[in-house]
């Protein structure tokens, strides 16, 4: 199993990538890539586990990147986008496979992969959980096809096919599982273990939820307009995360009254204004903790927190863990 990347991001534009059998593996095997180019730095991380790819992206590119990409092998692909928007297009179609926006996720497969990635948004933040046919096998089963019939019916007939025809909310929950995984404070095989457990939990969650028809989110019967202001007063909040934030501030950018504000907004979101714009916060935090270096102070000060105290709380009671834990990674 092999994959080839191609793109300016790579010393000699180029990225070659090769895999046990259907990923399998008695080991935690992690590589991180450091992106610094004139337009586009960040990092992407790769961790696998025993049956299961991982990639974690964080990118600043105000331009957008792309990368051509090929893949020798069938593989199913659960993408998270958690900012930024993603589109995959296969060299032997005119338009694009799929498109996914921020905050939204999807679950697709290719029988083989051979066309262009595109990336838009900065920063970008992506969580791809990449496994194949035989871990599947391994979790429902030689006769998967019994209960598992979009599966089935993808595999039999080796064309690529996307499970939903809309990319699906990435709620307030989800969020939070995608960020432990992502954030995961842990080392050696406690980490393997408990990013098996999460990552195979959260696979068998997307599976049954697909099967039954399900989504995360109920249909939302909210007017055009109004969803684009929703989505403007998000925008504005992930801009000024390190300001006060009211919500007499936010219905002005919204353009309509407070009560309305926030009971639209918990229909969409999932959650209250507040405790969406703290988990913002304390996910952001970790990002410059984890990734960016920054001291707990540092990092406390750029989300908006003057006493580092009261900003340590609120991350451990969002998060479970402390903040110091980042610096020991």
């Amino acid at each position: 199993m092999q994959s080839v990347l191609k793109s300016s991001l790579f010393k000699n534009s180029i990225y070659r990538k090769r895999y046990s059998k259907d990923f399998l593996t008695d080991e935690l095997i992690e590589n991180r890539i450091d992106v610094n180019t004139e337009d586009v730095r960040g990092t992407i991380k790769e961790i696998q586990l025993d049956g299961i790819f991982i990639i974690n992206k964080h990118i600043n590119a105000a331009k957008g990147y792309s990368f051509e990409i090929s893949n020798n092998f069938s593989m199913f692909v659960l993408h998270f986008e958690i900012a930024g928007n993603y589109c995959y297009t296969p060299n032997d179609r005119k338009q694009p496979l799929l498109r996914i926006r921020d905050f939204q996720y999807n679950m697709f497969y290719l029988p083989q992969t051979n066309g262009l990635l595109e990336y838009q948004g900065t920063p970008r933040r992506t969580l791809e959980i990449i496994f194949t046919l035989g871990l599947i096998k391994k979790l429902a089963g030689e006769n998967y096809g019994s209960v598992l019939e979009k599966i089935d019916t993808a595999a039999k007939k080796g064309k690529p096919f996307v499970f939903w025809k809309q990319p699906q909310s990435i709620t307030w929950e989800l969020g939070r599982t995608l960020e432990e995984i992502i954030l995961c404070p842990f080392e050696g095989h406690l980490k393997k273990t408990y990013l098996q457990s999460k990552v195979t939990t959260l696979l068998l969650d997307m599976l049954v939820e697909m099967h039954g028809e399900r989504t995360h989110c109920p249909n939302i019967d909210l007017p055009r307009a109004d969803l684009d202001s929703l989505r403007t007063v998000e925008h504005y909040i992930k801009a000024n995360l390190n300001t006060s934030l009211s919500i007499s501030q936010l219905t002005g950018v919204a353009g309509f009254n407070a009560s309305k504000l926030k009971r639209d907004f918990k229909r969409v979101y999932g959650t209250t204004i507040f405790k969406y714009i703290t988990r913002l916060r304390m996910e952001t935090a970790s990002q410059l903790i984890g990734n960016n270096g920054f001291t707990i102070a540092e990092a406390a000060h750029e989300v908006g927190y003057s006493n580092p105290q009261h900003f340590t709380n609120a991350f451990k009671r969002t998060l479970g863990y402390l903040p110091s834990v980042l610096k020991k990674t």
